[in-house]
């Protein structure tokens, strides 16, 4: 309002994307509720994809917006209008920039405890737009100086074109986080750093398995779904089984704090039995453990790592 009171373009779309932010908040609140419920029947990874939704309308509202500058900017290039008191949208300005570093703080903080992309998304864009707000103070201390020195038309030239190029900045986040927002509604698989960390895990406990088939992940909102196909020896019992999952979806959610592991083991084909004796590689790496924790207790001081 005050934007348009003293005819900035820059103060008039600042406020528009302030405003915007404020809907966000709105429509986080109600994805949240909404992605925090259990998965059911229906869905059965959860309601996780509410998030990435009011990220992508977060980012479209933002696109209607640089539309309406960009309109305005063309229409104040033929026919600039003057900017009003200079020193009454200063001083607001100066305390947006404040206020505005705060609410980005207090937003990084959240985000980094509870991993929720859209938590995330809301800290980049509050400090986006903190930064955007010194853009706007420098444009207006600009401005003003350009007036004491007779150079009014040249000013409002600036203000309209610092408007569109803030835009532009701000703009960045809402594409940036809203390509991923459709990565994940498009169920496309994880980042490849994120697989080679699942893979990582795997390798950590390959001597206590027969074989690795797949791996197959998803996200849904904060949630990351990571399923596992394992192969493990015949005779095993549900006990020697349960402790191999137990222990890679720790290891697991130790790196990913938000990942739902789900391990699926079935038995091995017995085509490591040959001529009746079992070339299992698990048995046998177990056989080697228990050999070289025998030879350290008889031999303390020997080292027995080859």
């Amino acid at each position: 309002m005050l934007g348009v009171l003293e005819g900035s373009l820059t103060v008039q779309t600042n406020g528009l994307i302030s405003a915007i932010d404020i809907v966000n908040s709105l429509l986080f609140l109600s994805a949240v509720h909404r992605s925090v419920r259990s998965a059911d029947v229906t869905y059965n990874y959860g309601y996780g994809k509410y998030e990435s939704l009011a990220i992508i309308a977060s980012a479209g509202l933002l696109t209607l917006v640089l539309g309406f500058t960009l309109y305005e900017a063309i229409i104040r290039f033929s026919e600039p209008v003057a900017v009003g008191k200079y020193y009454i949208l200063i001083a607001f300005s100066v305390v947006s920039v404040l206020l505005m570093r705060r609410m980005a703080a207090v937003q990084k903080v959240y985000a980094e405890r509870y991993h929720m992309p859209m938590l995330q998304y809301d800290s980049d864009l509050w400090r986006v737009d903190s930064g955007i707000e010194i853009g706007v103070l420098i444009n207006l201390v600009l401005g003003f100086i350009l007036r004491q020195l007779d150079l009014d038309e040249v000013a409002k030239i600036i203000d309209s074109i610092a408007a569109v190029g803030l835009l532009i900045i701000a703009l960045k986040v809402p594409i940036t986080h809203g390509k991923l927002a459709l990565t994940q509604l498009l169920d496309k698989t994880l980042p490849d750093q994120v697989q080679f960390d699942i893979l990582a895990v795997i390798a950590e406990n390959i001597n206590r398995m027969c074989e690795f088939k797949s791996v197959h992940t998803r996200q849904s909102g904060k949630d990351i779904f990571i399923e596992l196909d394992l192969v493990m020896p015949f005779d095993y019992t549900l006990e020697d089984t349960y402790g191999l999952e137990r222990d890679v979806s720790k290891a697991l959610i130790k790196r990913f704090p938000t990942a739902v592991p789900r391990v699926y083991v079935v038995p091995c084909p017995r085509d490591c039995i040959h001529g009746g004796k079992s070339f299992c590689p698990v048995k046998l790496a177990k056989e080697n453990e228990a050999k070289n924790l025998l030879k350290n207790k008889e031999n303390p001081g020997e080292n027995t790592t080859d």
